[in-house]
């Protein structure tokens, strides 16, 4: 046991590195020579299905979910050392990135699916990127000699091989037939864009009378209408639900001897509502003034800090400031919200029990006392994405230490709605330094690059950032993060716009 324990802390290292990013330890890789007689794929392809990876993701807008026909079943895809095409698409003297990857690492973190999705039971895959010009053209998933998935707007296409090789005249003649043919397309209609997007801001503040921590949160509200911005900003958590909108904070209870953090979510009723509301909370007080007086009980002081929330969820990082500032994750249900009651994360997902012990299993020995709690879990963003975050608090010379962990399972639709991006980390990372988180509107309209100082707005057209300047900013403090991303399309950007004035909300010049 002694010895397993040992190999377990020993792998700890490559395991935290290869779960956050895809280590390059756990990757072999090498760029094809320009010069070199051969491409890692050869011969003529065609596209035959698209992977349906999971449930669609719900949207706002109910027109958004009729059947369509995906317009790259059938394409042709052809490769020639000279050249290459994909459908609509060609590249002159392309080149190729290899890497040997760890499978359930890559699909998971970065496509956020897993393997058994693709029918794939091998540990590694051959992860091929073809390159034109030096940007990413295509992504290619080779799991056998004979099996290739190509990836297209984050989606997973099976192709399969017609023809083993193709000569450049071939290509060349594909190329000019899909020239002109796009040569008739300037007379299409473009169809109106419309989206926005609720985004909760949380800026970290200090408390000095009592010399503890606070916490400020905001929204800021961005639409786009065929790439013109308008922006608004109010004081406090906006968050859209199926029921309407609902204002969300935390109620800080000052008292002599101690201080209490309680998270607060308040349904917006229409007005027509509020008289029901009202005889209810008459009837309310006027029960409680009735019962029995009861002792004051002294509470410990205890922080609580939004890490995320959404339709139904929110996340909090606890602090128990009477013990030694402990740490923990607690996820709770909105509707439950007067509760407090944290869920555990095999009610939120299957084999949660397993995921957060196969997550803290190399992190259990680090101290006495060790603490494995499955309700000790939240949601935070990470290049892009939500993902779930585990916890295991423990002590050491009597400090109280806790280690996180990522938990190898994508959050359900249930908790997040929306959480795609056009255009992959990688490639804003590379073009966008500073970025330190990225949203992406649903109907590839517009993306949004955030940064230690600013929220930037640029215009993106399929799946290409068209521009590098900005169309419009907001300005955000040093310290700030993201806890909360709604998209709105079709009808509903004037509805949360009106919503957003009727609350207060403030236009950001």
């Amino acid at each position: 046991m002694r010895k397993l324990i040992l190999v377990l802390i020993m792998l700890v290292p490559l395991i935290l590195l290869s779960a956050c990013t895809i280590a390059d330890s756990n990757i072999q890789e090498k760029i094809t020579s320009p010069n070199n007689n051969t491409s890692p794929i050869q011969g003529k392809w065609i596209i035959e299905e698209k992977i349906k990876v999971s449930e669609e993701a719900e949207v706002v807008d109910d027109s958004l979910v009729e059947e369509q026909v995906d317009t790259y079943i059938g394409r042709e895809v052809l490769f020639n050392r000279e050249a290459m095409v994909v459908g609509d698409d060609h590249a002159d003297h392309p080149t190729f990135k290899l890497k040997n990857v760890n499978t359930n690492d890559y699909l998971l973190y970065k496509y956020k699916i897993k393997p058994s999705t693709l029918n794939i039971d091998s540990e590694t895959i051959q992860v091929i990127t073809a390159l034109k010009k030096n940007q990413v053209f295509y992504e290619f998933v080779r799991y056998n000699q004979d099996s290739l998935f190509i990836i297209i707007d984050n989606s997973f296409y099976k192709m399969s091989k017609v023809v083993d090789e193709v000569s450049l005249e071939e290509v060349n003649r594909y190329i000019n037939i899909e020239r002109n043919m796009m040569s008739t397309l300037d007379t299409i209609e473009v169809k109106d864009l419309d989206s926005g997007i609720l985004l909760g801001i949380k800026i970290p503040t200090y408390d000095e009378v009592n010399e503890i921590p606070d916490w400020q949160y905001k929204t800021i509200w961005i639409r786009s209408e065929n790439r013109n911005i308008t922006k608004y900003e109010l004081d406090k958590l906006l968050v859209p639900r199926k029921n309407g909108f609902w204002i969300v904070g935390v109620d800080r209870e000052d008292k002599t001897s101690s201080i209490s953090d309680k998270v607060v979510a308040m349904p917006q009723f229409p007005r027509s509502d509020l008289e029901d509301v009202a005889k209810e909370l008459e009837i309310s007080i006027s029960r409680l003034r009735n019962e029995p007086a009861t002792l004051a009980v002294e509470k410990p002081t205890i922080l609580k800090d939004i890490l995320f929330i959404g339709n139904d969820y929110i996340s909090i990082e606890k602090t128990e400031v009477d013990n030694k500032n402990k740490k923990t994750l607690e996820i709770y249900a909105l509707d439950n919200i007067e509760e407090e009651k944290p869920i555990k994360l095999s009610d939120i997902i299957g084999d949660g029990d397993l995921l957060f012990n196969e997550g803290s299993q190399n992190i259990q020995s680090l101290g006495e006392n060790v603490v494995l709690s499955e309700s000790n879990v939240g949601l935070v963003r990470k290049n892009g994405y939500w993902i779930l975050k585990g916890r295991v608090n423990y002590r050491q010379n009597e400090e109280e230490l806790h280690k996180d962990f990522n938990i190898k399972a994508i959050p359900p639709q249930s908790m997040v709605s929306y959480d795609e991006l056009g255009i992959p980390w990688d490639i804003v990372s590379t073009q966008f330094p500073g970025a330190v988180d990225v949203f992406s509107s649903p109907n590839e309209e517009i993306i949004i690059v955030v940064t230690n100082s600013q929220i930037q707005i640029y215009p993106i057209d399929n799946g290409d950032i068209t521009s590098l300047d900005p169309i419009a900013t907001v300005e955000i403090p040093n310290n700030a993060s993201i806890i909360m991303s709604e998209w709105a399309l079709g009808r509903y950007p004037d509805i949360w716009e009106n919503e957003m004035m009727n609350q207060g909300g403030q236009i950001i010049e």
